[in-house]
């Protein structure tokens, strides 16, 4: 009896022993866990605490570095407002596409290009003493010109403004049918459709005969639009074809950089730009923002040479091949000289002059009596807008013709944020009901005009490759200013007072995106 209780007792011992060190083990682990997870949390802060420190770090060597290049203030601003709010993403995004010139090894590339080909440019000081001979004043800003571009001016051997898509295109199909040894076509957008079917017939035919067609597209400018299989077909017809800047797996700012241009040139003997494209919406055969006002300019004789200078520059980079400049060279005899002068120039994020931008800016500080601009975007640097105030509150009336139906929501806001300051210094604002207008063109004093592809927004001046073309007394002003005055009947007038009175929410819209509009 007493060995029975003797083993209950020894089993009891056994389970208390067991529950007892059970206990302990949990205990145990649990102090294991306290342990663990306090350690990792101090762990976990110092990494934070480190990670803070370089992250902070990083913030503040992004933003010093944007402060110390010379770009726009307000593009500063933008990016650093934006920077302080996502850093991480801002900071990235800053590094690939915030820089608005180009890394010095590219640049230096393109420059390269540029010294060759301008020994082949000729020197305009003859012509230039012409125009310092009757109007010193003109010559001061025509030298200013001529020296930041790099470009000469040439004498006018035929200019003609066209205040329409669809007669720019009539008249540049015409001017393809006559070729005979080249064509050279360089476009931000090829779309199919029935203007690109039309204009392809036509290279097809010149390519059989023996004429050299090249073509330069834009690999972002026409990556949405329905090109699927276009290059192969070009080529299958014998026509050459390059992707300014295509897309690469290697992420790279450059890829910022587009090929705004809208360039032809036909033999050497007729030169095309404007704002159009190759594309159906150009020609209003469709319509997707209302009519589609457009306006293109052509030139003729020897200036045809520096568009012709424009294209091959592009063309040796996107290549890398070395190209013989004076086989496209044109040989006139007995040009006939026409009233005044022109002056094609072309821009890009390599040349730190801007000489497109302040191109513009001389054009409203030389004007007299008015300057009057069209524009499908409204984001302008400092310097300019400071030209346009001082210009309006000196007296001269200065006018603006933006789109009424936007084809950008954002880039819209931005532009009506500006509307205030302006229609306060006198400036006149317009909205064109009709449509979209896409035009990019000034006219000054009856004698002055500018015609060609840079939009008054940060992207045309500092990251765009663009091209204008600058007239002096041609005759070709009084057209300009003429459909300007026309387009202002369709026009609506913005009023200074009706304007303030719009809603606090609208404002406030406007003031958000204004903040970042140098980044649209």
């Amino acid at each position: 009896m007493s060995g029975k209780v003797n083993n209950i007792k020894r089993k009891g011992e056994k389970n208390i022993f067991v529950t007892v060190l059970k206990i302990i083990i949990v205990v145990l682990l649990f102090l294991i866990q306290i342990v663990g997870m306090f350690l990792l949390y101090t762990t976990a802060r110092v990494i934070y605490m480190y990670a803070r420190v370089v992250y902070n770090i990083a913030k503040i060597i992004t933003v010093l570095y944007i402060i110390y290049h010379h770009d726009s203030a307000s593009y500063k601003i933008s990016w650093i407002i934006f920077i302080m709010f996502v850093p991480i993403v801002g900071i990235l995004a800053y590094i690939l596409w915030g820089r608005s010139k180009m890394r010095m090894k590219k640049e230096l590339e393109l420059r390269k290009v540029r010294v060759y080909s301008e020994n082949l440019l000729q020197d305009s000081k003859n012509i230039l003493d012409e125009i310092k001979k009757c109007d010193k004043y003109k010559y001061n800003q025509v030298e200013y010109m001529t020296k930041i571009s790099g470009y000469p001016l040439y004498n006018n051997h035929g200019v003609e403004y066209y205040d329409i898509g669809e007669k720019f295109f009539d008249a540049l199909k015409k001017d393809l049918l006559k070729a005979k040894k080249y064509i050279l076509m360089e476009f931000f957008i090829f779309d199919r459709g029935k203007l690109w079917d039309e204009i392809f017939d036509i290279l097809k035919n010149k390519a059989k005969e023996g004429v050299k067609v090249k073509i330069i597209m834009d690999s972002l400018g026409c990556l949405l639009k329905n090109t699927k299989n276009m290059k192969e077909e070009l080529e299958n017809a014998g026509i050459q074809v390059y992707k300014f800047n295509p897309f690469s797996p290697v992420i790279s700012g450059y890829i910022n950089y587009r090929d705004h241009r809208k360039i032809v040139v036909i033999d050497g003997c007729y030169g095309y730009t404007g704002g159009v494209n190759i594309a159906d919406e150009y020609v209003n055969l469709v319509s997707k923002f209302g009519h589609w006002k457009d306006v293109g300019i052509k030139i003729e004789g020897e200036a045809v040479w520096s568009l012709t200078i424009m294209f091959l520059r592009t063309l040796e980079s996107v290549t890398n091949e070395n190209i013989d400049y004076n086989w496209y060279k044109k040989k006139f005899k007995d040009l006939k000289k026409q009233n005044g002068y022109v002056l094609p120039l072309a821009d890009g994020p390599d040349n730190r002059k801007s000489p497109i931008e302040n191109t513009y800016i001389q054009t409203i500080n030389y004007a007299k009596d008015y300057v009057y601009m069209t524009t499908p975007y409204f984001i302008i640097s400092e310097q300019l807008l400071t030209a346009m105030l001082n210009s309006a509150r000196g007296g001269v009336d200065v006018r603006v013709i933006v789109p009424h139906i936007p084809d950008k929501k954002l880039v819209y806001l931005a532009t009506r944020s500006y509307y205030e300051v302006l229609l306060e210094a006198g400036i006149k604002v317009y909205e064109y009901k009709p449509g979209f207008i896409h035009s990019k063109t000034f006219v000054a004093d009856d004698n002055t005009s500018i015609v060609g592809t840079a939009n008054l927004d940060f992207r045309s001046m500092h990251l765009n490759f663009e091209d204008i073309i600058w007239t002096y007394k041609t005759g070709e002003e009084k057209n300009i200013k003429y459909d300007f005055e026309r387009m202002l009947t369709n026009c609506i007038q913005i009023n200074l007072d009706e304007w303030k009175s719009r809603s606090r929410i609208t404002k406030m819209a406007e003031a958000v995106v204004a903040a970042f509009a140098p980044m649209l």
